[in-house]
């Protein structure tokens, strides 16, 4: 995810501005098989069902909302709201988890794993009852704080460590940040948090960015010790990404058509990105 990016970036359950409301896969679809109303329940998501959607579905489906997506999915409560059709938001999320005309994430997404599917649906099949909370949460909702404690205090010295969080290609594009600086088409930080502030340091290792491009070239980014990631590969734009660590991955869930991932991915988000690029 994992406890969760576009970024993320990202998306399981809805892609940005597809609402789950539509009747494509029609009222006897996936989410209504059993699965009864627990409209008045409270509580908390149960961890497994909480790791499915922010893995697949809050980089865009957070709190609030971004990329146009048109609710959250990340309490109890807004999974057991019923939608305008007489489902649940979790019943139309299972919908679209299992559709094959509409099926969620949409490509170059990789689709819901076939093991969190049927967790899902068990879940719904029990009339969605509430349970225990992962005891970390999304980190995208997490409060502004430099986890790592550690901050870049060289100026613009050039490092591969340099100015974590900041936008890269303002000064890395056609050497416009000097005849030292290289030409990067595509660069970014990895945090662990989705608030984290200008130069702190972000992941250490261990995460990569996997960008794959308009000519379907896959390209694999790896953040290093502050979690910087850079390419002057010639990709092709638009493009798509997803951050992969621990055998979990974290998508965006629309082609970007700029390579300067902190540009949007700030501090607090620009350009309706929910934050930083976080680990899944």
């Amino acid at each position: 995810m994992s406890k969760t990016l576009v970024a993320a970036a990202a998306l399981a359950c809805a892609s940005c501005g597809t609402d789950f409301h539509d009747t494509t896969a029609g009222s006897g679809g996936a989410g209504s098989a059993g699965g009864g109303s627990n409209a008045n329940a409270t509580g908390d998501l149960p961890c497994d069902v909480q790791t499915i959607l922010s893995d697949h579905c809050t980089s865009c489906h957070g709190d609030p909302p971004s990329n146009g997506a048109p609710m959250s999915l990340v309490t109890y409560d807004d999974l057991i709201a019923p939608g305008t059709d007489g489902q649940s938001i979790a019943q139309r999320a299972l919908v679209r988890m299992t559709s094959t005309t509409m099926p969620m994430p949409p490509a170059p997404s990789a689709p819901v794993a076939a093991t969190d599917i049927a967790t899902f649906q068990a879940w719904v099949d029990a009339a969605m009852p509430p349970g225990t909370a992962c005891s970390s949460p999304d980190p995208l909702n997490a409060p502004p704080t430099c986890t790592s404690g550690k901050y870049w205090t060289a100026g613009d010295d050039g490092s591969a460590k340099m100015h974590p969080g900041d936008a890269c290609i303002s000064c890395h594009a056609s050497h416009s940040g000097g005849d030292d600086a290289p030409q990067f088409t595509i660069a970014g930080t990895v945090f662990p948090t989705g608030h984290e502030p200008d130069d702190c340091d972000g992941v250490n290792g261990g995460a990569q960015v996997v960008i794959t491009d308009a000519n379907n070239a896959t390209y694999t980014l790896t953040a290093n010790s502050v979690g910087n990631f850079y390419t002057s590969a010639a990709v092709v734009f638009p493009i798509h990404a997803k951050v992969v660590a621990n055998g979990q991955e974290r998508d965006m869930g629309t082609a970007q058509t700029s390579g300067d991932c902190n540009s949007c991915h700030t501090q607090n988000g620009a350009n309706m990105a929910p934050g930083r690029i976080v680990l899944p």
